[in-house]
């Protein structure tokens, strides 16, 4: 077998094969063998069948599974001879089979650019916000609601009720939507996340039919809607009061503090590793665009793919290999090139710096997991090591440290 490379891009490489012909006819030959003991055919003994009889009947099928096992063995013979490592089965651009003559093979194999790995020390200050009186009223306030007595009321709505309402009809720019799959929603009047609707509902009583017009604000969370002028048909189905309880020692207590003091101390504490944890987060959000757009590294297209399809059956569509039902993907695609970039970046950093998580790191993760999920460490331990997230864990940490140490971040 010849098998010469070509360089077509940064992540292709084209694979010219030749091979000779007895090559093939030694697996079709093997197959025949193989199908003369397994297939029966009235009037021979099993496994006795004789072998031009499988020829004359299965020549056409056996030949087309002959040419591809032999394709697929020396495109992997090939990518060994010039130390190709592939990300994907690759693709065949050509294959010539004429009698007689040696078989040649034409295929494009996608592999993996090289990391060139440029400035990345960008030490970014941190500047979390302060922790002061009002934040801790407000986290404090967020509590009380969490704990408060809703009863539902026959009065008109206020500011801090919360609105029970039941879509009838819903319009955006002007045009009818469909209602969605559960249209019924609940808002804190004054906490909601479009201010002119908990404007609008204070007042209603339930019963009511209630026609709302409103626009999105600039910065909605979805940004399909953001900005658009809109207008919903509502039916009130419930005004909830909710009476928030008083801040004293037994509220404390009731909450896990032994006093009024060791929660204020504690929350601001809480409050203060929350902010500190925010800006750091922002500082990574600002490595990686720095580390991104100095680093035009290209992904391949098998790569995205299977990130695509990841993504899918994370979300429900369960598409098979290699299946098209000519959805538009391309935000995926996008999404995909940028987190693998981002993946393979940072595992070049991390590499290059020897950064690896301590036990001791990734136990700190799992201790904080067990006590957000009221579970025990070391059940919790055994069962990521059981179902192998204890390595997903393992590479998050690593990940964070090499964030830390391109912000230039130690912690105190």
């Amino acid at each position: 077998m010849k098998a010469t490379m070509t360089q077509s891009s940064a992540t292709e490489r084209v694979l010219d094969i030749e091979v000779p012909r007895e090559r093939l006819d030694k697996i079709f030959d093997e197959k025949v063998k193989k199908y003369s003991r397994e297939i029966r055919i009235n009037g021979f003994r099993p496994g006795q069948v004789p072998k031009q009889v499988i020829v004359s009947r299965f020549k056409e099928p056996i030949s087309a599974e002959a040419i591809e096992a032999l394709v697929d063995e020396v495109v992997k013979e090939a990518c060994k001879q010039n130390n190709i490592d592939p990300v994907g089965p690759g693709r065949v651009e050509k294959l010539d089979n004429e009698e007689g003559k040696p078989i040649f093979v034409k295929a494009i194999m996608e592999i993996d650019a090289p990391v060139e790995l440029k400035d990345y020390r960008y030490n970014i200050p941190l500047n979390p916000k302060p922790v002061d009186a009002a934040a801790i009223q407000a986290g404090l306030d967020d509590i009380r609601r969490q704990l408060g007595q809703q009863t539902p009321v026959e009065r008109a709505s206020q500011t801090g009720d919360t609105v029970v309402a039941r879509y009838q009809k819903i319009q955006i720019d002007g045009q009818d939507q469909p209602l969605p799959q559960y249209p019924v929603f609940r808002v804190e009047l004054g906490k909601g996340s479009v201010p002119e609707l908990d404007k609008a509902l204070v007042g209603v009583k339930v019963g009511e039919v209630k026609d709302v017009s409103f626009k999105f604000p600039a910065d909605y969370a979805n940004a399909s809607l953001a900005g658009h002028p809109s207008a919903y048909t509502l039916f009130i189905e419930q005004v909830v009061e909710v009476k928030l309880p008083e801040v004293d020692e037994e509220f404390a207590k009731n909450i896990g503090y032994a006093d009024l003091a060791d929660m204020n101390t504690k929350m601001k504490a809480q409050l203060e590793e929350n902010a500190s944890r925010q800006a750091r987060e922002a500082a990574w959000d600002e490595a990686i665009r720095k580390l991104l757009d100095s680093h035009p590294l290209p992904i391949p297209k098998a790569r995205i793919q299977n990130y695509v399809h990841h993504r899918l059956d994370e979300m429900g569509h369960h598409h098979a290999e290699g299946e098209d039902h000519g959805h538009d993907h391309s935000d995926l695609e996008q999404e995909g090139e940028l987190q693998i970039r981002r993946w393979k970046l940072l595992e070049a950093i991390a590499e290059k710096e020897a950064i690896k998580p301590t036990q001791e790191e990734v136990d700190v993760r799992i201790h904080a997991l067990a006590q957000r999920y009221n579970t025990d460490f070391e059940g919790l331990k055994a069962s990521l090591r059981k179902n192998g997230k204890i390595m997903e864990l393992r590479e998050e940490v690593k990940a964070e440290k090499t964030l830390d140490f391109i912000i230039g971040y130690k912690a105190s």
